[in-house]
């Protein structure tokens, strides 16, 4: 599994084969809740007159469309997609979002920290810690379930 690349690679002797059962450990805890690699993108640019591009905000807004899948559309002589509905959230929703806010963000300084060796092994607490993020995705997928 090459998901998580050492910075530093000057490891030695016992704390080099801790560091790397740990560092293992964490990836195989992480495993199930990393998100699959997307496709790469890149931003396009371009000029228009202005009136031009207001005109097209604005119709795409009247149309409930993205202004980026309009221009893309365009772009690619596709089909424009459908206008999404908007669709009140509820409040399980939120607090749902709210969750997963607060587990991306553990998530994102466990992965900066092991990226940058600032914590050279998994400590029993991190390894809680990421029980606790496991369980608290499984009990939030029930809930999606229902």
């Amino acid at each position: 599994m090459a998901r998580f690349k050492s910075r530093n690679n000057d490891l030695s002797g016992s704390d080099s084969t801790h560091q790397v059962r740990d560092r293992k450990a964490l990836e195989s805890l992480l495993e199930p809740i990393l998100p699959a690699k997307k496709p790469q993108t890149e931003l396009l640019s371009c000029r228009v007159p202005r009136d031009k591009n207001q005109a097209l905000k604005q119709w795409c807004e009247d149309q409930g469309v993205l202004f980026s899948d309009c221009v893309r559309s365009r772009l690619y002589d596709e089909p424009l997609p459908q206008p999404r509905p908007h669709q009140k959230s509820s409040s399980l929703d939120r607090q749902i979002l709210i969750e997963l806010n607060r587990i991306g963000s553990n998530l994102n300084q466990a992965v900066r920290k092991l990226h940058s060796r600032s914590i050279p092994i998994l400590l029993a607490s991190d390894q809680k810690l990421l029980a606790q993020i496991l369980q608290t995705l499984d009990e939030i997928k029930e809930q999606l379930a229902k």
